[in-house]
C-alpha cells in the first residue's frame, strides 16, 4: 500500500459492500495488523502498529461510526487522547481556541462548547474532522462518510473536504456510491472480494464502467 499521495487530491477507494475497503484502510490506520506487504508513507516504508503510529506519520481516519463521548463536550472529545495539560489541571483554554482557530481556516464551522448528543450527526463529523486536524494529519480518511448524511449534509461535506484540498490536505474518500466518487475523487481505485481490480480515471469514466469494474461483469444500472 503506497500512500505517497500527491497533496490536494483526493484518491476514491470504490468498491461493494464487503470488498474490503474499510479493513484496509483499518490496517493503514493500524487498527489491524497485515499479515504480509508493506505499507510506504510518501515512499518510505513504515511499520504501523497501532493508531498512535498512524497519527504521528500525519494519517487520520473518520470511521463511518463515529467515536465520539456522546456526554463530552466537542473540546473535551478532541482532547481526548491528546490531553495538553497546565500546571495539574487540562489546558481546555488552550485546546478551545485551537479548535476555534481550525473551524475557521477550514470552514467547520463548530462550537467548542456543544455537547456532542446535542448537535446534528452532520457536525458530529466535522468533530470527527476537526480531531484528526488537530493532531495535525495530512492525510484524511473518510470510510463511507456521505453514508448517514442528508443530501444538503453532504453537499456541505464536499465543500469542507474542497477547502481541505486547498490547504494541501490530502483525502482518501472510502465510498460505493458511484456518482459522488466521480464528482470528488481524482483518482480511483477498485477493490472488488479483497483484491484489487483496477485503477480509473474519474474524467474519463462512467458509472456504468466503475460498476463494471466493481463487480466483474456488465451491469445494467
Amino acid at each position: 500500500i503506497d500512500l505517497t499521495l500527491n497533496k490536494g487530491r483526493v484518491l476514491g477507494l470504490l468498491g461493494e459492500n464487503g470488498a474490503g475497503k474499510s479493513t484496509l484502510m483499518n490496517l493503514i490506520y493500524g487498527l489491524y495488523q497485515p499479515d504480509e506487504g508493506e505499507i510506504l508513507v510518501n515512499g518510505i516504508p513504515v511499520e504501523i502498529t497501532g493508531p498512535e503510529d498512524a497519527i504521528a506519520k500525519g494519517i487520520g481516519m473518520v470511521h463511518q461510526h463515529f467515536q465520539l463521548v456522546d456526554v463530552l463536550t466537542v473540546t473535551e472529545n478532541v482532547m481526548l487522547g491528546n490531553e495538553s495539560v497546565k500546571g495539574l489541571f487540562l489546558d481546555k483554554a488552550s485546546a478551545r481556541q485551537r479548535i476555534v482557530e481550525i473551524s475557521q481556516q477550514y470552514g467547520l464551522d463548530v462550537d467548542p462548547d456543544a455537547v456532542i448528543n446535542e448537535i446534528p450527526v452532520g457536525i458530529q463529523q466535522r468533530v470527527e474532522i476537526i480531531k484528526a486536524l488537530y493532531r495535525d494529519a495530512d492525510i484524511l480518511i473518510l470510510d463511507e462518510p456521505t453514508a448517514v448524511l442528508t443530501p444538503q449534509e453532504t453537499r456541505g461535506l464536499f465543500q469542507i473536504m474542497r477547502t481541505l484540498l486547498d490547504r494541501g490536505v490530502s483525502i482518501i474518500f472510502i465510498s460505493h456510491k458511484l456518482k459522488e466518487v466521480l464528482e470528488i475523487c481524482d483518482d480511483v481505485t477498485v477493490l472488488r472480494r479483497g483484491k484489487l481490480a483496477g485503477h480509473a480515471d474519474p474524467k474519463q469514466s462512467t458509472e456504468q464502467s466503475l460498476a463494471s469494474l466493481m463487480v466483474g461483469r456488465d451491469v445494467v444500472l
